[in-house]
Protein backbone atom coordinates (compact mmCIF):
# COMPACT_ATOMS: atom_id res chain seq x y z
CA UNK A 1 0.00 0.00 0.00
CA UNK A 2 2.66 2.22 0.91
CA UNK A 3 4.63 1.61 -2.37
CA UNK A 4 1.07 2.47 -4.02
CA UNK A 5 0.94 6.06 -2.52
CA UNK A 6 4.52 6.61 -3.98
CA UNK A 7 3.19 5.44 -7.12
CA UNK A 8 0.15 7.62 -7.62
CA UNK A 9 2.68 10.82 -6.09
CA UNK A 10 4.90 10.14 -8.60
CA UNK A 11 2.06 9.98 -11.65
CA UNK A 12 0.67 13.51 -10.14
CA UNK A 13 4.26 15.12 -10.08
CA UNK A 14 5.04 14.09 -13.81
CA UNK A 15 1.95 14.64 -14.96
CA UNK A 16 2.23 18.50 -13.65
CA UNK A 17 5.65 18.33 -15.28
CA UNK A 18 3.96 17.67 -18.77
CA UNK A 19 1.32 20.55 -18.24
CA UNK A 20 4.29 23.25 -17.59
CA UNK A 21 4.71 25.94 -20.39
CA UNK A 22 6.82 25.04 -22.92
CA UNK A 23 7.53 28.02 -24.08
CA UNK A 24 8.82 29.92 -21.50
CA UNK A 25 11.38 26.61 -21.29
CA UNK A 26 12.31 26.95 -24.76
CA UNK A 27 11.46 30.76 -25.76
CA UNK A 28 14.17 31.20 -29.02
CA UNK A 29 15.00 35.42 -28.79
CA UNK A 30 14.59 36.94 -31.72
CA UNK A 31 17.29 36.99 -34.20
CA UNK A 32 19.55 39.77 -35.05
CA UNK A 33 19.74 41.47 -38.94
CA UNK A 34 22.37 40.70 -41.05
CA UNK A 35 22.70 41.92 -45.11
CA UNK A 36 25.55 40.46 -46.88
CA UNK A 37 26.89 42.24 -49.32
CA UNK A 38 29.13 40.78 -52.46
CA UNK A 39 31.54 43.58 -54.66
CA UNK A 40 31.82 43.01 -58.01
CA UNK A 41 35.17 44.47 -57.99
CA UNK A 42 38.13 46.31 -56.14
CA UNK A 43 37.25 48.70 -53.78
CA UNK A 44 38.97 51.84 -55.26
CA UNK A 45 37.47 55.50 -56.50
CA UNK A 46 39.69 57.00 -58.84
CA UNK A 47 39.93 60.61 -58.65
CA UNK A 48 40.89 61.10 -62.34
CA UNK A 49 37.23 59.61 -62.95
CA UNK A 50 34.57 60.22 -60.30
CA UNK A 51 31.72 60.17 -62.94
CA UNK A 52 32.93 56.58 -64.08
CA UNK A 53 34.39 55.20 -61.09
CA UNK A 54 31.82 52.96 -59.78
CA UNK A 55 31.43 50.80 -56.73
CA UNK A 56 28.76 48.05 -56.92
CA UNK A 57 27.64 44.36 -55.71
CA UNK A 58 24.76 42.44 -54.55
CA UNK A 59 23.03 43.10 -51.33
CA UNK A 60 21.04 39.78 -49.51
CA UNK A 61 18.87 39.74 -46.71
CA UNK A 62 20.59 36.57 -44.55
CA UNK A 63 18.52 36.58 -41.89
CA UNK A 64 15.04 37.20 -43.88
CA UNK A 65 14.06 39.91 -41.71
CA UNK A 66 15.05 42.59 -43.03
CA UNK A 67 12.13 45.55 -43.58
CA UNK A 68 14.85 48.21 -44.48
CA UNK A 69 18.35 48.87 -45.14
CA UNK A 70 19.65 52.42 -45.65
CA UNK A 71 23.46 52.85 -46.10
CA UNK A 72 24.93 56.54 -45.23
CA UNK A 73 28.35 57.95 -46.33
CA UNK A 74 31.18 60.14 -44.99
CA UNK A 75 34.45 61.15 -45.94
CA UNK A 76 37.42 60.15 -43.88
CA UNK A 77 40.12 62.79 -44.59
CA UNK A 78 43.39 60.88 -44.07
CA UNK A 79 45.71 63.99 -43.60
CA UNK A 80 43.95 65.83 -40.93
CA UNK A 81 42.50 62.28 -39.10
CA UNK A 82 38.57 64.45 -39.35
CA UNK A 83 35.23 63.14 -41.03
CA UNK A 84 32.70 64.43 -42.43
CA UNK A 85 28.92 64.79 -41.93
CA UNK A 86 27.20 61.84 -43.13
CA UNK A 87 24.37 61.93 -45.77
CA UNK A 88 21.70 58.75 -47.07
CA UNK A 89 23.63 57.57 -50.26
CA UNK A 90 21.17 54.22 -50.74
CA UNK A 91 18.04 52.18 -49.43
CA UNK A 92 16.25 48.87 -50.48
CA UNK A 93 13.40 47.48 -48.72
CA UNK A 94 13.66 44.12 -50.90
CA UNK A 95 16.42 41.43 -51.53
CA UNK A 96 18.61 40.76 -53.56
CA UNK A 97 19.40 44.33 -54.37
CA UNK A 98 21.76 46.01 -56.46
CA UNK A 99 23.90 48.61 -54.83
CA UNK A 100 25.69 50.93 -58.02
CA UNK A 101 27.03 54.54 -56.66
CA UNK A 102 29.51 56.25 -58.62
CA UNK A 103 32.16 58.76 -56.51
CA UNK A 104 30.39 61.63 -58.38
CA UNK A 105 27.13 60.42 -56.78
CA UNK A 106 28.12 60.24 -53.15
CA UNK A 107 30.65 63.21 -53.07
CA UNK A 108 27.47 64.94 -54.42
CA UNK A 109 25.26 63.64 -51.64
CA UNK A 110 27.77 64.88 -48.98
CA UNK A 111 27.95 68.07 -50.35
CA UNK A 112 31.62 67.83 -51.37
CA UNK A 113 33.36 68.70 -54.11
CA UNK A 114 36.17 66.02 -55.57
CA UNK A 115 39.12 69.22 -54.69
CA UNK A 116 38.58 68.70 -51.14
CA UNK A 117 39.69 64.51 -51.25
CA UNK A 118 42.70 63.67 -51.85
CA UNK A 119 44.18 60.20 -52.93
CA UNK A 120 44.21 58.06 -49.71
CA UNK A 121 41.28 59.47 -47.78
CA UNK A 122 37.96 57.04 -47.49
CA UNK A 123 34.29 56.89 -48.36
CA UNK A 124 32.92 55.41 -45.45
CA UNK A 125 30.03 53.89 -46.05
CA UNK A 126 27.68 53.08 -42.85
CA UNK A 127 24.62 50.99 -42.28
CA UNK A 128 21.39 50.95 -40.59
CA UNK A 129 19.50 47.95 -40.73
CA UNK A 130 15.57 48.17 -39.95
CA UNK A 131 13.45 44.30 -39.17
CA UNK A 132 10.14 43.16 -39.93
CA UNK A 133 9.16 43.82 -36.30
CA UNK A 134 10.62 47.09 -36.11
CA UNK A 135 14.03 47.02 -34.68
CA UNK A 136 17.14 48.26 -35.73
CA UNK A 137 20.75 47.60 -36.19
CA UNK A 138 23.66 49.45 -37.15
CA UNK A 139 27.34 48.83 -36.98
CA UNK A 140 27.54 49.97 -33.34
CA UNK A 141 25.81 46.96 -32.49
CA UNK A 142 28.66 44.59 -33.58
CA UNK A 143 30.50 43.23 -30.65
CA UNK A 144 33.97 41.33 -30.28
CA UNK A 145 31.84 38.16 -31.32
CA UNK A 146 30.68 39.47 -34.52
CA UNK A 147 33.49 40.40 -36.32
CA UNK A 148 33.86 37.92 -39.04
CA UNK A 149 34.38 39.73 -42.55
CA UNK A 150 30.53 39.22 -43.95
CA UNK A 151 29.40 40.80 -40.33
CA UNK A 152 31.93 43.71 -41.26
CA UNK A 153 30.49 43.84 -44.85
CA UNK A 154 27.02 44.14 -44.27
CA UNK A 155 27.59 47.37 -41.51
CA UNK A 156 30.39 49.06 -42.53
CA UNK A 157 33.76 49.19 -45.36
CA UNK A 158 35.54 52.13 -46.50
CA UNK A 159 36.20 52.75 -49.88
CA UNK A 160 39.31 54.31 -51.02
CA UNK A 161 39.94 57.59 -53.21
CA UNK A 162 43.13 56.36 -55.21
CA UNK A 163 44.57 57.51 -59.20
CA UNK A 164 45.83 55.27 -61.66
CA UNK A 165 49.40 53.97 -61.45
CA UNK A 166 52.26 55.53 -63.65
CA UNK A 167 55.47 54.08 -63.35
CA UNK A 168 56.93 57.35 -64.81
CA UNK A 169 55.34 59.52 -61.76
CA UNK A 170 58.05 57.05 -59.09
CA UNK A 171 60.76 56.45 -61.56
CA UNK A 172 63.63 57.80 -60.98
CA UNK A 173 62.23 60.45 -58.08
CA UNK A 174 64.47 60.47 -54.47
CA UNK A 175 62.73 59.67 -51.12
CA UNK A 176 63.78 60.46 -47.62
CA UNK A 177 64.25 57.59 -44.73
CA UNK A 178 62.94 57.12 -41.60
CA UNK A 179 63.33 54.08 -39.90
CA UNK A 180 64.12 52.25 -36.63
CA UNK A 181 66.43 49.00 -35.95
CA UNK A 182 65.66 45.72 -37.26
CA UNK A 183 67.18 42.89 -34.93
CA UNK A 184 67.68 39.12 -36.17
CA UNK A 185 68.51 36.30 -34.37
CA UNK A 186 71.01 35.43 -32.38
CA UNK A 187 72.44 38.87 -32.94
CA UNK A 188 70.37 42.20 -33.48
CA UNK A 189 71.37 44.14 -36.77
CA UNK A 190 70.76 47.75 -36.93
CA UNK A 191 69.91 49.63 -39.92
CA UNK A 192 72.64 51.81 -42.05
CA UNK A 193 72.37 55.62 -41.61
CA UNK A 194 70.75 56.08 -45.27
CA UNK A 195 68.90 59.24 -45.31
CA UNK A 196 67.86 59.19 -49.15
CA UNK A 197 66.97 56.74 -51.53
CA UNK A 198 66.13 56.68 -55.22
CA UNK A 199 63.51 54.52 -56.88
CA UNK A 200 62.59 53.26 -59.90
CA UNK A 201 59.79 51.86 -61.41
CA UNK A 202 58.96 48.77 -63.60
CA UNK A 203 55.25 47.34 -64.11
CA UNK A 204 54.72 48.43 -60.41
CA UNK A 205 57.31 46.93 -58.97
CA UNK A 206 59.21 49.54 -57.47
CA UNK A 207 63.22 49.83 -56.30
CA UNK A 208 64.43 51.43 -52.99
CA UNK A 209 67.71 51.29 -53.83
CA UNK A 210 70.81 51.05 -51.12
CA UNK A 211 67.77 51.51 -48.52
CA UNK A 212 69.85 50.00 -46.00
CA UNK A 213 73.42 50.33 -47.01
CA UNK A 214 75.28 49.27 -50.56
CA UNK A 215 73.29 46.40 -52.53
CA UNK A 216 70.55 46.47 -49.83
CA UNK A 217 67.10 47.56 -51.52
CA UNK A 218 63.74 47.37 -50.62
CA UNK A 219 61.25 46.29 -53.27
CA UNK A 220 57.18 47.54 -53.21
CA UNK A 221 55.11 46.16 -55.15
CA UNK A 222 51.90 47.27 -56.26
CA UNK A 223 48.58 46.36 -58.29
CA UNK A 224 48.70 48.47 -60.92
CA UNK A 225 45.11 47.83 -61.21
CA UNK A 226 43.93 49.34 -57.94
CA UNK A 227 47.03 50.83 -56.41
CA UNK A 228 47.15 49.03 -53.81
CA UNK A 229 50.46 47.51 -52.14
CA UNK A 230 50.40 43.74 -52.45
CA UNK A 231 53.74 43.01 -51.75
CA UNK A 232 57.51 44.58 -49.72
CA UNK A 233 60.38 42.98 -49.35
CA UNK A 234 63.92 43.16 -48.49
CA UNK A 235 67.28 41.23 -48.79
CA UNK A 236 67.68 42.24 -45.44
CA UNK A 237 67.28 39.29 -43.27
CA UNK A 238 65.09 38.02 -46.04
CA UNK A 239 62.56 40.35 -44.03
CA UNK A 240 58.60 40.92 -45.29
CA UNK A 241 56.87 44.28 -44.73
CA UNK A 242 53.75 45.27 -44.38
CA UNK A 243 51.54 48.25 -44.66
CA UNK A 244 50.36 49.60 -41.27
CA UNK A 245 47.25 47.38 -41.07
CA UNK A 246 44.23 46.27 -39.27
CA UNK A 247 42.23 42.98 -40.50
CA UNK A 248 39.15 45.11 -41.33
CA UNK A 249 40.25 48.12 -41.88
CA UNK A 250 43.88 48.42 -43.73
CA UNK A 251 42.80 51.92 -45.33
CA UNK A 252 41.75 53.56 -42.49
CA UNK A 253 44.49 52.33 -40.13
CA UNK A 254 47.41 53.42 -42.36
CA UNK A 255 45.54 56.74 -42.95
CA UNK A 256 45.38 55.84 -46.34
CA UNK A 257 49.09 55.52 -46.74
CA UNK A 258 48.77 51.64 -47.99
CA UNK A 259 47.45 52.64 -51.51
CA UNK A 260 50.81 53.79 -53.89
CA UNK A 261 49.88 55.79 -56.49
CA UNK A 262 50.81 58.58 -59.02
CA UNK A 263 49.89 60.90 -56.25
CA UNK A 264 51.27 59.23 -53.44
CA UNK A 265 54.34 61.61 -51.31
CA UNK A 266 54.57 59.09 -48.24
CA UNK A 267 54.07 55.62 -47.27
CA UNK A 268 54.61 53.37 -43.88
CA UNK A 269 55.68 50.13 -43.54
CA UNK A 270 56.13 48.06 -40.84
CA UNK A 271 58.48 44.52 -39.89
CA UNK A 272 56.65 41.63 -40.41
CA UNK A 273 57.84 37.98 -39.31
CA UNK A 274 56.42 34.78 -41.15
CA UNK A 275 56.64 31.42 -39.64
CA UNK A 276 54.96 28.11 -41.00
CA UNK A 277 52.02 29.08 -38.69
CA UNK A 278 51.36 32.44 -40.65
CA UNK A 279 53.09 36.33 -40.52
CA UNK A 280 52.60 38.48 -37.53
CA UNK A 281 53.59 42.23 -36.62
CA UNK A 282 56.30 43.33 -34.67
CA UNK A 283 55.12 46.42 -33.63
CA UNK A 284 55.95 50.00 -33.53
CA UNK A 285 59.70 49.67 -32.83
CA UNK A 286 60.50 48.43 -36.35
CA UNK A 287 59.59 50.50 -38.92
CA UNK A 288 59.76 52.71 -41.96
CA UNK A 289 58.76 55.76 -43.39
CA UNK A 290 59.33 56.99 -47.01
CA UNK A 291 58.93 60.46 -47.96
CA UNK A 292 58.80 61.75 -51.58
CA UNK A 293 61.61 64.67 -51.71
Amino acid sequence: MKNLKFLFVGIALLTLNSCMDEDKILAIPPSGALVTITPDGAAVFDLANISGSIYSGELNDATLNVANYELTANIYFAATNTQSSAATVFSASSFPSRLEISAAEALGAMGISSSDVTPGDLVEFRAIITTDDGRVFTHNDLNGDARGEALIGAYQWDVAFGCDWVDSAVDGTTWSVEYTYYWGDPTDIYAASVGTTNATAVDGVVTFSDIWGPGLDFVVTVNTATGAVSKAESVVLQSTFGPYADQYYPARSLTGKNFFSCATSQLSFALKTCVDAGCYGSGADASITLTKN
